[in-house]
């Protein structure tokens, strides 16, 4: 636990880094270029994890390495990053390997100060419920990934524990589709330094956003483990495909073997396995029967 004068400390960087960045996008984001905005998000998405002593560990890719390498890269291709949500921590674990622009609820346009900083930095907004409006999303998420940005999805739709995987949202997934863009599948835990489960991080239920930040701020160093598993090939497939082999490969990875192995069963139908052993598992998951049916379920796996 953290020291009284250390957590009012850190409290106190969090204020002056909040208002530093409202300064910088008010004063100076209309005059920069594209390339400038991003290395600022960077930079300061950095220091955000610096402040509250987050270190991430970045573990892989096994597989995908030349696609996820060029995904990820200031600058890189388009692309779309899937991976599970646990805390606000996590837009700020992918911002700082690379700026991304992330769907979020329409809600968080209204927050003060931190509203209009998370839609000057590249967030799209969504109103929950409204089916034209995840079309309008999507459209606009496709055009983008197409012009080169990175796409940053939680198909869960909310935030978990950590300790287990929520059901996977396949229409957050269909923009990659339509683009024919790569999507990188990723895994993120949280652990106390000491490689200990840690529950400080997670940010469920009736939490609100200041209570959770008083507690990481009060907690002490984490590490953030951040598992790049596969990329999956966007073209050629659909977005329940896509969506099943992504929680399987993120189960696998974070070991959460009982929702592996039950989600694997219920790919047995779709699942094919090619003859070349260069094609990655992500690629064999996502691939689909000839003449196999497409879910009609349009939310959720």
């Amino acid at each position: 636990m953290t020291s009284w004068p250390r957590f009012v400390f850190t409290l106190l960087r969090v204020v002056l880094h909040i208002l530093l960045a409202l300064a910088i996008v008010a004063l100076l984001f209309p005059f920069w270029s594209m390339a400038n905005r991003q290395q600022l998000i960077r930079w300061w998405s950095g220091h955000v994890l610096a402040i509250f002593r987050v270190e991430v560990r970045t573990i892989g890719p096994a597989r995908g390495v030349d696609l996820i390498e060029r995904a990820l890269r200031p600058g890189g291709i388009g692309a779309m990053f899937v991976m599970n949500h646990i805390s606000w921590l996590d837009i700020y674990i992918v911002h700082a390997l690379r700026p991304a622009r992330f769907v979020a609820k329409a809600e968080i346009s209204r927050w003060p100060l931190l509203g209009y900083l998370t839609d000057r930095t590249g967030a799209i907004f969504i109103e929950r419920g409204k089916r034209h409006a995840v079309r309008e999303v999507n459209h606009r998420a496709a055009a983008m990934m197409r012009d080169g940005d990175l796409m940053g999805m939680f198909p869960e739709g909310t935030t978990s524990d950590g300790f287990r995987l929520l059901p996977f949202h396949a229409n957050l997934i269909q923009p990659a589709i339509d683009a024919g863009a790569p999507i990188i599948v990723a895994g993120l835990r949280y652990r106390e330094i000491d490689g200990s489960s840690t529950t400080a991080t997670s940010y469920v239920g009736d939490t609100t956003l200041l209570q959770s930040i008083l507690r990481i701020a009060r907690h002490g160093p984490l590490v953030a483990e951040l598992h790049l598993i596969d990329a999956i090939d966007g073209s050629g497939t659909t977005r329940h495909a896509v969506a099943r082999a992504a929680r399987v490969l993120i189960a696998d990875a974070l070991g959460f073997d009982d929702e592996a192995h039950e989600t694997a069963e219920s790919l047995s139908t779709v699942i094919v396995v090619p003859d070349d052993p260069a094609v990655s598992r992500g690629a064999m998951l996502a691939g689909r029967r000839s003449g196999t049916a497409l879910d009609p379920r349009d939310e959720l796996l």
